[in-house]
């Protein structure tokens, strides 16, 4: 692998990576929520979302882990939920 070719990927590893933590953060914050506080399966949904969505989709994964941080988690955090 020549050097440019290895420059060109270094973006794409840096934003895979912010994903990554996107989506890691989003699930450890769904997954230690008490059961008490989302619907039946809601907590299951989200997380199954986030890691299959990161896996076989890439970026969908940290789109929706993005979604769950803006909205419901700012809710479960207020107590609206």
């Amino acid at each position: 692998m020549t050097t440019a070719v290895a420059a060109q990927n270094v973006p794409m590893f840096v934003l895979y990576a912010a994903s990554f933590v996107v989506v890691l953060w989003a699930v450890v914050d769904a997954a230690r929520r008490p059961p008490a506080l989302m619907p039946p399966g809601r907590k299951a949904v989200w997380i199954v979302g986030f890691v299959v969505g990161w896996f076989v989709f890439g970026l969908i994964g940290a789109a929706i882990a993005v979604v769950y941080l803006v909205g419901p988690r700012r809710r479960l955090n207020a107590g609206r939920m």
